[in-house]
């Protein structure tokens, strides 16, 4: 019971704040990737500076390679901890998605209220009036919309997990 619990507060979560989670999660990412660049150009000016020709330059190292060999290290360091970063923000994305092809997968009525309810975000009120009906159905079948997407997605992840093909997208 406790994974159907945390499968459906997941689900929950997602299909309240999907469309801010994935703005931020995109947002965060880009971030992420400028500030990668940004730091490996700062790694490689360091080895390669601008060249000043009215100054004298001494070989300060009796390896030149040895400041190569640090600069693709560092790069290599600086690269690692960048996909370490994007890499959760990547899998909640896909979390966001699965659950999405799984509301479209969804009986007629389900999908319909899920839809209505959550893409885009609207009230339990704009969504019976949207789909004509009584807010008291609205919400009936938004519960049972929410079992049918916990039993879809366990169901899922379980095949996932005995499968191992490949990555298991946990919800």
């Amino acid at each position: 019971m406790a994974a159907e619990e945390r499968i459906r507060k997941n689900i929950e979560d997602i299909l309240q704040n999907h469309t801010q989670e994935i703005r931020t999660i995109e947002y965060q990412i880009d971030a992420e990737k400028s500030a990668l660049e940004a730091d490996l150009e700062e790694i490689r000016a360091r080895v390669f500076p601008s060249v000043r020709y009215d100054t004298i330059r001494v070989q300060s190292s009796n390896d030149p390679d040895a400041k190569m060999i640090r600069m693709m290290e560092a790069i290599e360091r600086r690269q690692k901890r960048s996909e370490r970063a994007i890499a959760p923000l990547e899998e909640r994305k896909r979390q966001i998605e699965t659950v999405y092809q799984h509301v479209l997968c969804l009986d007629a009525k389900s999908k319909c209220v899920l839809l209505t309810l959550y893409y885009p975000k609207r009230t339990y009120e704009e969504a019976a009036e949207a789909l004509e009906v009584d807010v008291s159905t609205i919400a009936r079948r938004r519960n049972a919309a929410i079992a049918s997407l916990v039993n879809r997605l366990k169901m899922s992840e379980n095949e996932s997990l005995h499968r191992k093909t490949g990555k298991a997208v946990r919800i």
